[in-house]
């Protein structure tokens, strides 16, 4: 747990998956990064989907909601997905039920991002979290239901599609203000709506960077993945993120991480950033 003012902080699993290390670490040599996390005889790596809770007595916002429930066997295997979806059962662990949320907010509508903000029940899609607002990018709600097929390899409709016909969903622009103290950063660079979300309070914060930092090791800001749309810009946005915290003494979440799920950054005379005070799971879950 992480207080940020009068906002506790927990980081709960929205599943775990093995996948390419190639691709995780983009332009990358196999002989550099391997140094940092050993794949195995297949190259894959395994990796988190950590998804961020905040509450303060009177909000429950859940940021990221990992896989989901609905994949097919077929689909699970070829994502390599552990098993089940451990998201709600470590969610009923802090006493917090799905009807419990009342803001989800999605980093980007990748399927390991935004594949639990839906799920199946007797053969009909619902909301997971009944009473919450989705909140997505304008950019990155338009592009995911664009069909245009340069874009649509990572979007999954049933993941996001029925949240506007449920009249959940809550479209947001470039530092809006999800509530006090709750921000929307649109970073662009790995998707072009792709927003990371700033959750401070008392002069004490939390940046959950999304896939613009998917795990500590991408701490080095040449170190990005294949996914990123815009490179460049996700080289720009880690930079400004990374000073942001660094300046701020802010905690940032790695989302995809399995070991270091969150830290803080200071800044280094000769590698520009570092990973300082990192939390493994053990610190949230026991």
């Amino acid at each position: 747990m992480i207080q940020a003012g009068k906002w506790r902080i927990d980081i709960v699993s929205g599943g775990r998956f093995l996948h390419d290390g190639g691709v995780l670490y983009g332009i990358v040599p196999q002989s550099i990064w391997k140094n940092v996390q050993q794949p195995d005889a297949q190259n894959l790596v395994p990796l988190a989907m950590n998804c961020l809770l905040a509450r303060d007595g009177q909000n429950c916002i859940l940021v990221d909601t990992g896989h989901g429930s609905k994949l097919s066997p077929l689909d699970r295997k070829s994502h390599g997905l552990f098993p089940g979806w451990p998201l709600l059962d470590e969610l009923a662990k802090l006493d917090v039920a799905p009807k419990d949320v009342n803001y989800v907010i999605l980093s980007h509508l990748h399927w390991d991002h935004s594949g639990g903000a839906t799920s199946r029940v007797n053969q009909e899609l619902v909301a997971t979290f009944p009473s919450a607002k989705y909140v997505i990018n304008r950019q990155e709600w338009q592009d995911a239901i664009s069909g245009q097929s340069e874009l649509s390899g990572g979007y999954v409709p049933d993941d996001f599609q029925p949240l506007e016909q449920m009249g959940q969903l809550q479209l947001v622009e470039h530092l809006e203000e999800v509530l006090p103290g709750v921000q929307v950063l649109q970073t662009g660079g790995h998707t072009r709506g792709h927003q990371a979300v700033l959750v401070q309070n008392s002069g004490e914060g939390v940046i959950f960077l999304g896939d613009i930092g998917p795990t500590a090791a991408h701490i080095r800001r040449l170190w990005c993945t294949s996914y990123d749309l815009d490179l460049i810009r996700t080289r720009q946005a880690k930079g400004e993120l990374f000073r942001y915290a660094a300046d701020n003494n802010f905690w940032v979440v790695w989302n995809h991480d399995p070991e270091v799920l969150a830290s803080r950054i200071q800044l280094h005379p000769k590698r520009e950033f570092q990973v300082v005070s990192p939390l493994g799971s053990s610190h949230f879950f026991g």
